[in-house]
């Protein structure tokens, strides 16, 4: 097994992809995009069976000869057709696997091959909901868990379609959002995120705050390195990524959109966040601000919830694994004693 894999887990639209990016520059860690491995494999480990079941490791493979394509990691699901063109030669690379852990350590492994890098990491936000499993499968595995203002990552939801391509992702990112459904996922992230941090040793996960990330990223970053176990390197700042889901124009770190959510979110949708996620905005530091809405605006978005939800279960369907296990881990979280 991988020597002390890191995965970037948290809330969506939290910085995962910036704290990725700017880990992925350091000269031993291998950082590819978003593999949701969990969510897209392993979620499906009943129905696919035992990883030493040649019928099995030849629909994983399957699955991960594609798994890049389906989240939209065009770079990574190159390096894949040229490390594998077919799903057979990487069924081929896998043989010997011997669960689902070993799986994913040898995929991993096998695309940092060629490279300068010794260790991997894996950036999927949805892996905060997997994080005993990862434990189970990598014990020494270190957590960035990253987490934002709910208003700002309202506002992201609400303007990722514009910064993003291809007509069916535009439509997709759409359907995502609505100001109760978005809120209810903030509030299970941030319970689950009181979970790990329950569950798992403290010297195995770092809490990064966006707001800090972005207005001192030394500092930020420093701290980070210190608890994964590797040496700071300023060359890992420059990234040349845009880190903001409302403009695609800004790059590298910036801070410009923290506090965008008090001109671009409707008073209606900043009192729906506030209101369902009142406790964990306290609990990691956020304030609440006074605003004036109006009562059958709100009482409108409220009575459009069911039909919200639905809207993005459905637009997420191809990328969210089977409903039941999905909506188990995220609904449950909601119900669990975390604090």
């Amino acid at each position: 097994m991988a020597d002390k894999p890191i995965f970037v887990v948290g809330t969506p639209r939290s910085g995962t992809t910036l704290t990725a990016k700017i880990l992925g520059r350091h000269p031993q860690i291998f950082m590819p995009g978003e593999t949701h491995y969990f969510d897209d494999v392993y979620s499906r480990s009943e129905q696919l069976g035992n990883v030493e079941n040649y019928g099995a490791i030849t629909k994983i493979a399957e699955r991960l000869h594609t798994i890049y394509m389906r989240y939209y990691e065009a770079e990574d699901q190159k390096r894949i057709k040229e490390l594998f063109p077919t799903s057979t030669d990487l069924r081929a690379a896998l043989h010997g696997c011997v669960d689902y852990g070993d799986v994913l350590d040898r995929f991993m492994g096998l695309q940092m091959e060629g490279t300068s890098k010794s260790r991997w990491g894996n950036n999927a936000p949805r892996d905060l909901f997997s994080y005993r499993d990862i434990k189970n499968y990598f014990p020494d595995a270190k957590f960035v868990v990253c987490v934002r203002d709910i208003r700002a990552f309202l506002l992201s939801y609400k303007g990722k379609w514009k910064v993003v391509t291809g007509d069916v992702y535009v439509n997709r990112m759409k359907k995502l959002y609505h100001p109760v459904v978005t809120s209810y996922l903030w509030k299970s992230s941030m319970r689950q995120v009181a979970l790990l941090m329950s569950e798992v040793p403290s010297s195995d996960w770092v809490i990064v705050r966006y707001e800090d990330l972005v207005a001192e990223p030394e500092k930020i970053m420093r701290q980070v390195c210190d608890a994964i176990g590797e040496e700071f390197e300023h060359s890992m700042l420059d990234v040349d990524t845009h880190n903001s889901s409302c403009t695609d124009q800004e790059k590298g770190i910036f801070a410009t959109s923290v506090n965008r959510w008090l001109t671009e979110l409707t008073p209606e949708e900043i009192a729906i966040g506030q209101y369902i996620t009142k406790k964990e905005l306290s609990c990691y530091g956020y304030s609440n601000v006074d605003v004036s809405v109006k009562a059958g605006r709100l009482l409108w978005i409220w009575i459009g919830a069911p039909y919200g939800l639905w809207n993005a279960l459905y637009a997420n369907r191809a990328v969210r694994g089977p409903l039941i296990p999905y909506l188990a881990r995220r609904i449950g979280a909601l119900f669990r004693k975390s604090y």
